[in-house]
């Protein structure tokens, strides 16, 4: 199974997992050894709520389910053969097998407003890299679907010329395990900028000067007026003593 196959039946198989989610990005990373991955971020347009969309299983490993799947078309419950291996990967991985490896999961509306502004002022693209150039790590796409629809094309060894996309793939790749997640998260200066971003989140919000306010003084309290003739009388016999 060949990269553009893996990538559009995952796109197909997110596309059917929430439909009412728009699609907002994807992110391509597809490693000459085969360890590819895939992601989604979608929006549902309504409430704003974001979730990623990731592949849990890259074309390698799948590679690998197809074998056991050709093989198992050819043989018996005994191991015997029975048959021919397939020429083709055709028909041997069906919608749900695909269906079977994505997930998704929530992502927070403050990290969600940062990538859109990104996205909002990020104009145009750079062209795409030919996988058959001189190898430089993974190859890395990034579609943007909003506003004006681009992509960019990079190297993982060269993400720091994409900094802002590095530094975005940074969060995504935290949905991500083993290569295809170091991949993304392998240059230094996006890991400090998307690390940069997470703490301004979490920043507590500065605090207006307040006027100090007069201090009220307490008024003085004389003692009451004696009205008792009695005491009256004996006051004045206490202050001839």
């Amino acid at each position: 199974m060949d990269a553009a196959r893996y990538f559009e039946e995952m796109h197909l198989a997110m596309s059917s997992q929430k439909p009412a989610y728009r699609l907002v990005l994807s992110v391509k990373v597809q490693d000459l050894g085969g360890a590819d991955a895939y992601l989604e971020l979608r929006q549902e347009p309504v409430s704003g709520k974001a979730r990623v969309f990731y592949s849990t299983m890259g074309r390698q490993k799948l590679n690998f389910q197809l074998v056991r799947k050709g093989w198992q078309s050819c043989h018996n419950a005994s191991g015997e053969l029975t048959g021919r291996f397939p020429a083709t990967a055709d028909g041997l991985l069906a919608q749900t097998d695909f269906s079977a490896f994505v997930r998704d999961d929530a992502l927070d509306s403050g990290r969600m407003a940062r990538i859109l502004d990104v996205l909002a002022h990020t104009a145009g693209g750079c062209g795409t890299v030919s996988p058959s150039a001189a190898r430089e790590g993974a190859l890395i796409t990034v579609e943007r679907f909003v506003g004006r629809p681009a992509h960019w094309s990079y190297w993982s060894t060269r993400a720091a010329e994409q900094l802002n996309f590095a530094a975005i793939l940074c969060w995504l790749g935290d949905y991500l395990a083993g290569a295809e997640r170091r991949t993304l998260q392998s240059c230094p200066e996006a890991m400090q900028l998307a690390a940069a971003w997470q703490a301004a989140l979490f920043a507590p919000l500065p605090q207006t000067a307040q006027r100090p306010q007069p201090v009220q003084s307490r008024p003085v309290r004389r003692a009451p007026a004696v009205e008792n003739k009695r005491w009256q009388s004996i006051l004045a016999v206490l202050a001839t003593v």
